[in-house]
């Protein structure tokens, strides 16, 4: 009989041929590795300040795992901590995670960082007028590549409702899911380009994101050219209105100055195309 050790398999003790590689190798290479060349990393997580923000997480998040719902064991960095040191106690990039979830989470990260997936990743964001046509404009533009944050689109797909039919329910994990895109972009550069489809300008996201490639674009269509857009694409005009209104107050103080004018020529004269 040959040589055995002892393993944890599926949260079972059982015993295994000597050679046979289980999760307990690799974690503990992954320890050594990290405790020879990151000693500041293993003095941070046998730090008070990070037992004490590791159970206000816990407690947080009900001691439940953020992913499969199951009891979590550890509270994971989202965006990690050696990919954004500064905010390693920042509780909005903190979540619970059972020990299989953190487990798979590692490894994708792993595998994207040895293949080094980054590129030369543009950030654009469009804002202004309803019906100016931002949504056409990045469906024009955008490439296999790209990722896109469209809050109208997003919330069509997650509610099943036409678009522009709102559920103030579902907007609060509409705005989750985007503020967790800007931490991932702040950290990565997975994408060619990103486009961030918005109605105002958004200041928080010009300062997180001030290290990368972002750039701002406003289309020239005219305040009474969007009118007639949402009239026969049947919006709440009235409604919309105080949009427009806040959005010309918005530019009168001078909050859309960054914003490029650039023309959407292609789609102004489609009298059949749904604008945003």
């Amino acid at each position: 009989m040959g040589n055995k050790k002892l393993a944890i398999i599926n949260g079972r003790r059982v015993l295994v041929d000597a050679t046979t590689r289980i999760r307990q190798d690799s974690d503990r290479e992954y320890n050594q590795a990290r405790n020879q060349k990151q000693s500041d990393y293993i003095k941070f997580y046998h730090s008070t300040e990070w037992s004490h923000t590791r159970e206000q997480v816990l407690t947080r998040d009900n001691g439940m795992c953020q992913r499969c719902g199951l009891a979590a064991t550890l509270v994971d960095h989202i965006i990690p901590s050696e990919d954004d040191w500064d905010n390693r106690l920042d509780q909005d990039n903190l979540q619970s995670l059972c020990r299989d979830c953190h487990y798979w989470k590692t490894r994708r990260e792993t595998i994207k960082r040895k293949k080094g997936l980054t590129r030369a990743m543009t950030i654009t964001v469009l804002a202004g007028y309803p019906g100016s046509g931002k949504s056409t404009y990045v469906t024009d533009h955008a490439g296999p590549h790209d990722l896109i944050y469209d809050y109208d689109r997003l919330m069509a797909a997650l509610t099943g409702q036409p678009m522009h039919q709102g559920n103030i329910d579902v907007n609060d994990y509409i705005q989750l899911i985007y503020e967790m895109l800007l931490r991932k972009l702040k950290a990565e550069q997975t994408f060619a380009n990103v486009w961030i489809v918005l109605t105002y300008p958004d200041d928080k996201l010009d300062s997180l994101l001030a290290s990368q490639d972002v750039r701002h674009i406003m289309l020239d269509t005219s305040r009474d050219e969007c009118i007639q857009r949402l009239n026969h694409d049947k919006r709440d005009v009235v409604q919309l209105l105080k949009v427009l209104d806040k959005i010309d107050k918005l530019k009168s103080e001078s909050k859309f100055d960054k914003f490029k004018i650039v023309s959407n020529e292609k789609r102004k004269n489609n009298s059949n195309f749904s604008f945003k």
